[in-house]
């Protein structure tokens, strides 16, 4: 388990280094920073949807240090009938694929079910992301983005489509 210091302190390192230089392996980066920052990322997702294995469709974003893209936001709908650890095997292969390219994850987030509209809720989010000030949009991943207004975009968005 991250402490509550340990956890922040080391992603801050990590996301200050690859904000300078953003190729990996970097120099400046301490694998153990690396590791609590990653399970710092994973603590707030499981924190965030608990519990992850509740049926429904949920929208996610994954943020990332690295060469590639800061962010991927998509949904992911889990069915009553669908396996123990659907979500988490799903969010996990997202990490395994950025992993591949020398990206890490520092950052999470994934909202409670609902019952409708994830598909209208993740266009309108993915639309709202993307109109973000020097944010570049490559379908579902992002580069130039700031997690936290990512977010807030996403929530916004959903409040606005349930308002329509």
């Amino acid at each position: 388990m991250v402490s509550e210091l340990e956890g922040p302190a080391a992603r801050q390192r990590v996301t200050a280094a690859y904000a300078a230089h953003e190729w990996a392996p970097h120099p400046d980066v301490d694998f153990e920073d690396l590791r609590a920052a990653t399970r710092l990322a994973w603590a707030e997702l499981e924190r965030a949807g608990a519990p992850l294995d509740a049926p429904g469709g949920r929208l996610y974003l994954l943020g990332f240090v690295g060469p590639g893209p800061d962010l991927k936001l998509g949904m992911i709908t889990r069915k009553p009938s669908s396996p123990d650890n659907s979500v988490l095997k799903y969010l996990k292969s997202h990490e395994r694929r950025a992993n591949a390219y020398r990206c890490f994850l520092v950052r999470g987030w994934i909202s409670r079910p609902v019952k409708a509209m994830v598909r209208d809720w993740e266009e309108k989010a993915l639309n709202a992301v993307g109109a973000l000030d020097g944010t570049f949009r490559d379908g579902e991943y992002f580069y130039d983005v700031d997690f936290d207004a990512a977010v807030a975009a996403a929530q916004a968005a959903r409040r606005n489509s349930l308002a329509h």
